[in-house]
């Protein structure tokens, strides 16, 4: 992760006095949340973001490398199986992170006729503002909600940039692990907590070894960009 950090920091300095090709824009779309002994949660997320690409390099195959920073909100979370709190067995409940995500993100494209098929990895800040944001049906669970977590951004994508336009247009696949639990109890940590299955009682439970539930989420994104600084040699 050191090394990760690193050459963002040092691709960001480079790239900001030789970008050819600066934009902005929006994008957003389908989440399909998971964690650990749990069910997907299908959900969504939406981000702005700033990108600063280099000049077109090569011949046969041309490329160009830059860095994205992008913030929003990302709806995470994972269900559990039908009927684990309940009788009924089409009762599903869900656990709910509404988390606000800060990412930085080093991109690298190729020049593919009219279109640019690119990858991209970073890493994630994703802050919990408070316990309201979050929505936890099991109760132990709920108490040990954190506030700030890291994780990994990892995908690609295929964007297409019109000839004397002045937008962009893009579809974007990506996976993105936790590195830190969204929910942590460490060793020796006793908890006391309402007994969902006998309403007025409760239960205590002490942790044996450290706990933790991380997010999994995968994404799919529809973005528009608005270019500010276009190379000369658009994409055809």
């Amino acid at each position: 992760m050191k090394l990760l950090t690193t050459s963002i920091l040092v691709l960001f300095l480079t790239n900001a006095t030789l970008a050819q090709h600066l934009g902005f824009g929006a994008k957003g779309g389908l989440l399909v949340g998971t964690q650990k002994n749990k069910r997907a949660l299908i959900s969504y997320h939406a981000d702005v973001f700033f990108e600063s690409m280099g000049k077109w390099q090569g011949e046969a195959l041309k490329r160009r490398i830059g860095y994205v920073i992008q913030a929003g909100y990302h709806r995470r979370g994972a269900s559990y199986n039908n009927g684990l709190f309940g009788s009924n067995n089409n009762f599903v409940v869900s656990d709910l992170f509404h988390n606000i995500v800060v990412s930085a993100l080093l991109k690298g494209s190729f020049e593919v006729g009219k279109f640019a098929p690119y990858y991209a990895a970073g890493l994630r800040l994703e802050i919990t503002p408070d316990s309201s944001f979050s929505q936890v049906v099991n109760p132990r669970d709920a108490q040990g909600v954190t506030p700030v977590n890291f994780g990994l951004w990892l995908g690609g994508g295929i964007e297409w940039e019109p000839p004397n336009s002045p937008l962009g247009i893009f579809l974007e696949l990506n996976i993105s692990p936790d590195l830190t639990p969204q929910i942590f109890f460490p060793k020796g940590t006793q908890v006391q907590y309402p007994d969902y299955f006998n309403p007025g009682s409760t239960r205590v439970e002490q942790f044996q070894e450290d706990y933790r539930i991380l997010n999994l989420s995968i994404e799919l994104s529809l973005g528009i960009k608005f270019l500010l600084k276009k190379q000369a040699k658009p994409i055809e």
